[in-house]
């Protein structure tokens, strides 16, 4: 068995999930994609291709999506969970950057990190995310870039310290919590550099600027403000 599992939540990515399910495979056999509670094609898309497919029966959030494919993966023993979302704003063309970092920093979090932004992307968006980078930076106790990327390996050694403590499935800032706990834990963080994709064919993002961004915010003030005795989960 291949030792890292690619892992896609996919939320009403009718238009998308095949690609992006067909390039992933390119790369990896281990390809797990949970749908979470679609109410287009997509589930019924996903049955076609060879990708492993868990189905929420009905719609739980991302955060709760991730979880249930990072039990997987502990259950199954891999030693490591990529994820991307399903939208084709992460190019699976990447995965080999990933692996080679893998290889060298195996027990690292890893963010794929946009660091060339294209003019396509949204200005609101770039502004946000540099706002949830001060903040997580300040919550996490070592400065943090390109935060709000989903492109993210983790250990699994850290997600079964993990994965029975979150406090923020449910919601946005699930993400963010995930990779305080990593930094806070001693977890080393690495990067990778990755293409900033913006498709034009991709459905309506259901980020919203203004309030997960604040969502986030309030998160994380939570966070800074623990004391250095307590873990950030």
């Amino acid at each position: 068995m291949e030792e890292h599992l690619i892992l896609i939540p996919a939320y009403n990515e009718e238009t998308t999930i095949a690609s992006i399910v067909d390039r992933c495979l390119q790369y990896s056999s281990q390809v797990l994609v949970v749908d979470d509670g679609s109410t287009d094609n997509t589930l019924a898309i996903l049955k076609k291709t060879a990708a492993i497919v868990i189905s929420n029966a009905k719609n739980e959030g991302k955060g709760l999506t991730l979880l249930k494919g990072f039990y997987v993966a502990i259950e199954k023993k891999y030693q490591g969970v990529i994820t991307l979302d399903a939208d084709g704003q992460h190019d699976a063309d990447d995965l080999p950057k990933f692996f080679e970092k893998i290889a060298q920093h195996p027990d690292a979090l890893i963010i794929g990190a946009r660091r060339i932004h294209t003019k396509r992307a949204p200005k609101m968006r770039l502004l946000a995310n540099k706002i949830a980078d001060f903040f997580i930076s300040c919550a996490a106790r070592k400065r943090l870039i390109d935060t709000q990327s989903g492109y993210r390996y983790y250990p699994v050694s850290f997600l079964k310290c993990y994965s029975t403590r979150p406090n923020t499935a449910g919601c946005f800032a699930f993400e963010t919590e995930i990779l305080v706990a990593a930094a806070r834990a001693g977890f080393a963080v690495d990067y990778v550099n990755i293409q900033s994709c913006y498709p034009t064919h991709a459905r309506v993002s259901y980020y919203r600027p203004r309030r997960d961004t604040w969502e986030i915010v309030k998160v994380v003030s939570k966070l800074i403000f623990k004391t250095s005795s307590e873990r950030a989960w």
